[in-house]
């Protein structure tokens, strides 16, 4: 009869157990997700495949750039938010698929495709081991959310084990404009 008892009880402290480790363990998606590195606007973030840096962000209420010798003029009834940035990769070959803006509300606002075409953007390069190369990623937002901004770069979308940099952007220092030209020399 105690070693019934005995083994009833040592079953219900296993369970015990065994639901704390369960309801403290991580979810699968934040074990396997991206390895997130974090820094400010004015320093070289890096992690372990490549490193970036925000050399200048614009907002504009226009965003004007020639495509195929044809001048193309965007309008938004949000903001332009367009970051120069400089990048280099550490040991291989590799392009840069995903840029997203947080803004103060905590939405995510991927780079947009209506600048598609316009030059130096850094979609568009393949970056080199040792050389850096600088670019420019375009976003377009809502005005009142666009403060309080975090730029976040990553290899590819949705990066699992991967790197992730999140840049935190100085509110004092981006520039506005009512016109942001884009040119072969960038902004």
């Amino acid at each position: 009869m105690i070693r019934l008892l005995f083994s009833l009880l040592l079953i219900g402290l296993s369970a015990l157990i065994l639901a704390f480790l369960q309801s403290t363990t991580p979810s699968y998606a934040i074990l396997t997700g991206p390895i997130i590195r974090a820094g400010q606007q004015k320093d070289t973030v890096s992690s372990r495949t490549f490193s970036s840096k925000v050399d200048k962000i614009i907002r504009a209420k226009m965003l004007a750039f020639t495509r195929y010798g044809k001048q193309i003029e965007r309008q938004s009834e949000g903001v332009w938010v367009i970051a120069s940035v400089e990048l280099q990769t550490k040991r291989e070959t590799m392009t840069i698929q995903a840029a997203a803006i947080q803004g103060a509300s905590g939405r995510l606002y991927q780079q947009s495709h209506r600048a598609d075409g316009a030059p130096r953007l850094v979609s568009t390069k393949t970056l080199q081991p040792g050389l850096s190369s600088t670019g420019i990623i375009i976003f377009e937002m809502p005005e009142d959310d666009a403060h309080d901004m975090t730029l976040i770069v990553s290899k590819q979308p949705s990066p699992q084990l991967d790197a992730e940099i999140h840049v935190k952007l100085d509110q004092s220092v981006i520039e506005m404009r009512d016109r942001a030209e884009i040119g072969d020399n960038g902004i």
